[in-house]
């Protein structure tokens, strides 16, 4: 089997949707497939300091589209969802090489804009909804990474499977060799891209509640992002004095730099809820530290998270008892818990993409 993989950037560009395709991709090849790439030939880091957006993934879908035509005759054309509309150059290109389409939805579009007011409800995401339609009903498979998008997918009258993203190859191979201990100041850690869909105000507030009570816990911000300037300039009006901004570490360091946080922090707009899938999670899931989910919860990732031990769940706003949370596991110390296997889950996962690839 030949197939073909779609997205906006691949390795050694270091956009983690490109890096899990491309270890997709690796593995099918080691079971004796053809694998090709297409790609818009951008660069992940640069582009997003790019304020022009719409042309600069017009252009991608344009010349991806162009290559995809060009490319020797594919058996599957797989896609994911960077850039917006990227299905529905996929689905031409399987058309023109009489190829079946398979999607992984990685960010339903336009969906996730007009929730998060990027885009305005109108005829423009009505025609893009009309089109994602299409060729959501043209494709012979389409994966979600939750139960959520799952149902989100049904408006479309399409039945998914879902398969979550893993654990980078890269992070499982940097993975400490010795246990790591907290550091001494007791921390909780944002850590990753704060963007439009995270939440992030109940956080701050949470940590205000946790300085007036005169508790020694910092809060940690750690990477960057377009909600950054925003929740900085808030803290400093909150006026923190426990609250610090580090900017991204190196991907050899993040896990040590997780590892010596208390708490780990994932956040989500309830707005976004079945619309994408913090990444982070992936990671975090795996390391020995109870993490503080900030979101619905009442879906899929509230229920995954509140399976784990010492795990928070609390809807944005709760700012109280997200500070009383904080302030029991600092009182009780930092529990014992065993990490979960990271390569044994991403070769699960993997293997799961073989058996329906292989229509299994």
């Amino acid at each position: 089997m030949r197939i073909l993989f779609l997205n906006q950037y691949f390795p050694p560009d270091s956009a983690p949707t490109g890096i899990l395709l491309h270890e997709l991709g690796e593995w099918l090849q080691a079971q004796g497939h053809e694998v090709d790439y297409v790609s818009s030939a951008q660069d992940y880091r640069n582009v997003k300091k790019n304020s022009r957006r719409l042309l600069r993934e017009a252009s991608a879908l344009c010349g991806m589209l162009f290559k995809g035509l060009k490319t020797r005759r594919p058996d599957v054309v797989f896609s994911a969802s960077s850039p917006p509309c990227l299905l529905v150059v996929a689905t031409l290109i399987a058309a023109w090489h009489r190829a079946k389409s398979v999607h992984w939805l990685m960010d339903m579009y336009p969906e996730l804009a007009v929730a998060l007011g990027e885009v305005k409800a109108g005829f423009v995401s009505g025609v893009t909804g009309k089109l994602m339609g299409w060729g959501y009903r043209r494709a012979k498979l389409v994966v979600g990474l939750d139960e959520d998008m799952a149902l989100r997918l049904k408006n479309y009258g399409v039945e998914a499977e879902i398969i979550p993203p893993w654990v980078l190859q890269s992070f499982i191979a940097s993975a400490p060799m010795a246990p790591i201990e907290p550091a001494p100041e007791w921390t909780w850690i944002y850590s990753g891209n704060l963007g439009r869909a995270h939440e992030w105000e109940t956080l701050l507030q949470a940590q205000a509640l946790v300085e007036k009570r005169g508790l020694p816990i910092r809060l940690l911000f750690q990477g960057g992002g377009p909600s950054w300037p925003l929740a900085k300039a808030r803290a400093a009006e909150l006026g923190l004095r426990q609250c610090d901004w580090n900017g991204y570490v190196r991907e050899a360091e993040l896990q040590a730099s997780l590892l010596r946080a208390r708490a780990l922090v994932i956040t989500q707009k309830p707005e976004a809820q079945g619309l994408l899938w913090p990444s982070k999670l992936a990671l975090a899931s795996t390391l020995p530290r109870p993490i503080l989910w900030i979101g619905p919860v009442d879906g899929a990732i509230a229920r995954q998270i509140s399976a784990l031990p010492h795990a928070g769940v609390f809807a944005p706003g709760s700012a109280e008892q997200v500070a009383d949370w904080l302030q029991k596991l600092h009182q009780v110390g930092t529990p014992r818990l065993e990490g979960r296997d990271a390569a044994t889950g991403r070769q699960t996962l993997i293997e799961k993409w073989g058996r329906l690839l292989a229509g299994e």
